[in-house]
């Protein structure tokens, strides 16, 4: 018979694997316009054109909208599926026009990026221990800015990384998963 340590070795370890597997599965579904690491290559094409895309390269897809003082956004995506890799990269820059000054800190991220911001924010800052969320450098969410780990790539779990910097000034989302 398992004796009183060893049952809560065994229960911390199947949480562990529980939360890992949920994560994993939260990211998996996540949408950026309308895509996740789950959707069939052969339908990205179709779901981003609905979404104002045009595709510019077989992996890059573009769209451009008005941003303040004669700017203009551009939204760019760029899908990577090999036999062993899947990544969606979302990015949103200004171009155009002068700058005079930085954007206000207050202004709030673009409602379109928001939701997907939120729930990345989350799945990996929200859902997880202290240890976790201290590890992972994640920083309090508000309306205007969302980040972890700096903007720079996080490892959630063996297969999968992540990067979220979402602000109003510019935005870039990145979900990749690889079987090793």
């Amino acid at each position: 018979m398992l004796n009183k340590l060893q049952l809560i070795f065994i229960g911390l370890l199947l949480s562990f694997t529980v939360q890992a597997a949920d994560i994993n599965q939260g990211l998996l579904t996540v949408e950026i316009e309308g895509v996740s690491l789950s959707t069939p290559i052969d339908a990205i094409p179709g779901i981003l054109e609905s979404h104002g895309y045009n595709q510019v390269s077989s992996t890059t897809y573009t769209r451009r909208s008005p941003a303040d003082g004669q700017r203009m956004s551009i939204h760019r995506i760029e899908i990577t599926d090999t036999t062993d890799l899947r990544q969606i990269s979302y990015i949103r820059e200004k171009s155009g026009g002068r700058i005079k000054s930085p954007p206000k800190i207050e202004e709030p991220i673009l409602d379109s990026e928001l939701g997907t911001a939120q729930t990345i924010y989350r799945i990996v800052c929200d859902e997880v221990s202290v240890q976790d969320q201290d590890e992972r450098l994640c920083q309090p969410a508000t309306a205007s800015n969302i980040i972890f780990n700096q903007g720079n790539v996080l490892k959630i779990s063996s297969s999968l990384e992540a990067s979220l910097n979402a602000s109003a000034a510019s935005t870039i989302i990145r979900l990749k998963y690889s079987e090793k």
